[in-house]
């Protein structure tokens, strides 16, 4: 949900124009990015509600496509998918700059291995991890810093996998957004596709969810209307009929070459 910075110092943000973002901020010397005044330890109370559902799915649509024994869930948030993997037998640990959201998933989760890392290289050997999981975390590193000085820390613990989870911006999602006075910078897939194959990754799958499922939720900041699994075949009938144009969620997938 969060992403972790990947960094030699605290930051502070200056705006710049990115061509697929817009407006954003890039990390400099200083404090924590702008971004995550949003982020606060109660919102871990949602998974209770109707995004319960939403984040369920999600975690169950990445468990899928974990490849290996291990995994290394970068910017892991309230650490809701470390445990699901967990409970499936995977050997999983979770990482995330803001430790009241650690603090907060480890109560919930106290089984998981959530943990605080500092700014600077990922505290793992080479090759630690057979997959990577980038959850609601890669717009997070494309807007904050150096991209590639983060991707080249996530595939050298990555042995086999990399599996992006991500905010699709598409015309929904950028008017729900706007109503409810999200502010948030997104990565399209395309971006996100040019980040992953310049890291020496060969996308190998792709996929879309959610066009009403995470906005009726709330999702994280918004009110929540209506959940449940019925959403989720609703979903799918728009899914088929209008593609990736009706998306708030996009999943990609990239192996080592």
């Amino acid at each position: 949900m969060i992403a972790k910075r990947l960094a030699s110092e605290p930051l502070t943000t200056v705006p710049v124009r990115h061509p697929c973002i817009g407006s954003l901020s890039v990390m400099q010397p200083g404090a924590l990015h702008e971004n995550y005044r949003n982020y606060r330890a109660e919102t871990i109370n949602r998974l209770d509600g109707p995004y319960g559902f939403v984040d369920r799915r999600a975690n169950e649509q990445i468990a899928a496509q974990v490849r290996g024994d291990s995994a290394l869930d970068l910017g892991c948030g309230f650490g809701s998918l470390v445990d699901h993997l967990r409970r499936r037998g995977f050997d999983v640990v979770g990482v995330d700059l803001l430790d009241d959201q650690v603090v907060a998933g480890r109560k919930r989760f106290p089984d998981a291995d959530l943990r605080v890392i500092a700014a600077g290289t990922l505290p793992f050997a080479d090759g630690r991890f057979d997959t990577v999981i980038l959850k609601e975390s890669l717009h997070h590193l494309a807007a904050e810093g150096d991209i590639d000085v983060a991707m080249a820390e996530v595939t050298r613990v990555a042995r086999r996998r990399v599996i992006v989870f991500e905010p699709n911006p598409s015309i929904p999602l950028r008017i729900g957004r706007t109503l409810i006075g999200h502010v948030d910078p997104t990565c399209p897939p395309e971006m996100a596709r040019e980040i992953l194959e310049r890291a020496g990754l060969q996308i190998v799958h792709v996929g879309y969810s959610d066009a009403l499922a995470f906005p009726l939720s709330g999702g994280y900041v918004g009110r929540p209307i209506l959940g449940g699994r019925v959403l989720f075949r609703l979903d799918d009938a728009l899914l088929r009929i209008f593609g990736r144009s009706v998306a708030w969620r996009y999943l990609m997938v990239a192996d080592a070459q």
